[in-house]
C-alpha cells in the first residue's frame, strides 16, 4: 500500500514549476560519459554505453546485474554514475519506463535521477520505484531529516519516455519536482544552484535489467529556432517537423 505524505509547498514558485525547463544534461555520447561522468557509489554491473534505442539516439544504457552485486555492503547496492557542474536553478532529464515494470514486482526496482545542491544541504531526487511491498510509480524524495520516499501521484508513460525535473527556489528555501511537466511535490533545500546530478539505480541481486537515460530535447518557443540547420540540434528530423510542433503543440520528436 502507498502512504501519501504532504511536503510543504512554495507558493511562490510553484505555478512556474511545470511550464520551466531545467537545464538541459549534455548528450549521452559516449565520449561525454567516459569523459565527464563518474562513479558514484559503485559503478553498473552491466556497463555504461552510449545507444541508439526508443526512438532516440545518444542514449545512455545503464545496466544492473544482480549476480554481480556488491559485496562492500548495502551502501554500495546503489550502482550509477554522477556529474559535478554548475548546473543553475533547474535541471532535467528523460527516462523511458518499459511497460513490464508496471507490473508487480517480486523485487525491488529502483531507478533515480539524484542531484545535490551546491553547497549541500540537500540531495532531492525523483526515482521510478516497484517491488512486493511498493506500487509502481515515480516517487520523490523529502530532504528533510532522514528523509523519506514520497509517492508522486503523477502518471507513468509506461512504454515511453518521462521528463523528470527538479527545481531550486532559493528565495523560499525549496526544491520543487516536476514529472512530465506536471508539478509532483516540492520540500527543503538551502541552496542556489545544483551542483550535482547522479543516474544510480539499485541492484537487489537477482534482477537484470538496463535503464535508458536521454538528456531530452530544447523547448521550442518560436519559428527562428526551427531555421537555420537549429532545427537538427533541437532533435527534429526536419525544419518543417520542428515548425509543425510549434504551431501544433505537439512534440514528435520522439
Amino acid at each position: 500500500m502507498v502512504v501519501v505524505m504532504v511536503l510543504a509547498m512554495a507558493s511562490a514558485s510553484l505555478a512556474a514549476v511545470p511550464g520551466a525547463p531545467g537545464t538541459l544534461l549534455d548528450p549521452f555520447t559516449q565520449t561525454e560519459l567516459d569523459n565527464n561522468w563518474i562513479t558514484d557509489r559503485q559503478f553498473p554491473s552491466g556497463e555504461v554505453n552510449s545507444v541508439s534505442a526508443h526512438g532516440r539516439d545518444d542514449v545512455a544504457a545503464i545496466g544492473v546485474v544482480g549476480a554481480d552485486r556488491s559485496t562492500a555492503g548495502s551502501f554500495y547496492y546503489f550502482e550509477g554514475i554522477k556529474k559535478v557542474a554548475d548546473f543553475g536553478l533547474a535541471v532535467q532529464v528523460d527516462l523511458y519506463v518499459p511497460a513490464e515494470w508496471e507490473t508487480a514486482a517480486t523485487s525491488p526496482l529502483n531507478v533515480g535521477f539524484w542531484t545535490s545542491d551546491d553547497p549541500i544541504t540537500a540531495y532531492p531526487l525523483i526515482v521510478f520505484r516497484n517491488s512486493a511491498t511498493v506500487d509502481a510509480g515515480f516517487y520523490i524524495w523529502n530532504t528533510v531529516g532522514a528523509g523519506g520516499y514520497v509517492y508522486s501521484g503523477v502518471d507513468v508513460n509506461y512504454g515511453d519516455w518521462n521528463t523528470l525535473s527538479i527545481s531550486l527556489d532559493p528565495d523560499n528555501d525549496t526544491v520543487n519536482y516536476a514529472i512530465n511537466g506536471q508539478f509532483a511535490g516540492s520540500s527543503f533545500a538551502g541552496s542556489d544552484a545544483i551542483g550535482e546530478v547522479f543516474l544510480n539505480h539499485y541492484n537487489d541481486g537477482d534482477r537484470d535489467y538496463t535503464a535508458h537515460w536521454h538528456a531530452g530535447f530544447e523547448e521550442i518557443t518560436s519559428k527562428e529556432q526551427c531555421k537555420k540547420g537549429n532545427w537538427e540540434d533541437a532533435g527534429f528530423k526536419n525544419q518543417g517537423q520542428c515548425i509543425r510542433a510549434l504551431k501544433t503543440g505537439k512534440d514528435s520528436r520522439v
